[in-house]
């Protein structure tokens, strides 16, 4: 399942009134992809707030995909329009039946301590899954300190409708999990704020170089958190695309509905992927 992009942007998203939103833009040619800028201000020395952010996309939207490391679909009780709340034990959503179902039985410690073991009102499937599954302790949507930047994230996801569709044109990464899956669970811990990041990021890149190439400073990146950040969400984007990607057959509607974290396939699910293609 590939798919057609030329062009790929990545965005390390921060609050809407501070200056720590990092975006990366990639151009794919001969089957390599080429960062061609990435930064935390617009190319008119902006902070890439949510207008200079939707302009930017905008400007670069044509054949592009967008991947954004922030939370794009809000949980299942937000989303919720029923009359009255019957409580989670009765409530009959497929996303809140699922958390009963096997999202308690993934999340449930060994000795139970009597505190629930999901909250579905702050958490999603994905996180879950993202966790209990692959090992990759996630950021959860409504978790500590992520009210704000899950806002901004949706407000943005509403603003681009009609251009961009979730999970087609516009898709939700998060970049320590794509260097966990393709370098290491030690090296995505140590990518960042660590004594040895800057030769970490060096590292990484030289591993990508036979896919990924810079036609600007490439150090300028390797110094800043979200810009580093921001190209991977762009490279994982462009796997995304050329690698085609697919939800998990199982559960596959409850992701479609509750959001999805891509992350890179492990080796044995792309075989599985080759071979239903």
């Amino acid at each position: 399942m590939t798919r057609s992009f030329n062009t790929f942007i990545g965005v390390d998203l921060g609050g809407g009134k501070g200056k720590n939103t990092g975006v990366a833009l990639l151009r794919c040619n001969g089957g390599r992809a080429r960062v061609v800028f990435v930064g935390t201000r617009s190319p008119s020395a902006v902070p890439f707030h949510d207008r200079e952010l939707l302009s930017f996309i905008r400007q670069n939207g044509e054949d592009a995909l967008v991947a954004i490391d922030a939370p794009l679909a809000s949980t299942v009780c937000l989303r919720c329009r029923a009359q009255h709340c019957p409580g989670l034990a009765e409530c009959v959503d497929p996303v809140v039946q699922w958390f009963r179902d096997k999202g308690d039985r993934l999340a449930a410690p060994e000795r139970s301590t009597g505190k629930p073991a999901t909250t579905p009102y702050t958490q999603r499937a994905c996180e879950i899954i993202l966790q209990r599954q692959h090992g990759i302790m996630p950021r959860e949507a409504l978790g500590q300190g992520m009210g704000p930047l899950t806002a901004r994230a949706r407000y943005l996801v509403r603003a681009l409708e009609g251009e961009y569709r979730l999970n087609e044109e516009l898709i939700e990464v998060y970049p320590k999990a794509t260097i966990h899956r393709l370098f290491g669970a030690e090296k995505a811990k140590i990518y960042k704020r660590q004594v040895n990041t800057w030769r970490t990021r060096a590292q990484i890149l030289e591993a990508l170089a036979d896919q990924l190439s810079f036609e600007i400073w490439r150090e300028g990146c390797l110094r800043n958190d979200h810009c580093f950040d921001a190209v991977i969400c762009a490279y994982t984007a462009y796997l995304w695309a050329t690698e085609g990607w697919t939800l998990p057959e199982e559960d596959a509607d409850i992701y479609r509905q509750d959001g999805w974290i891509w992350i890179p396939p492990l080796a044995e699910e792309k075989e599985r992927e080759e071979e239903d293609c």
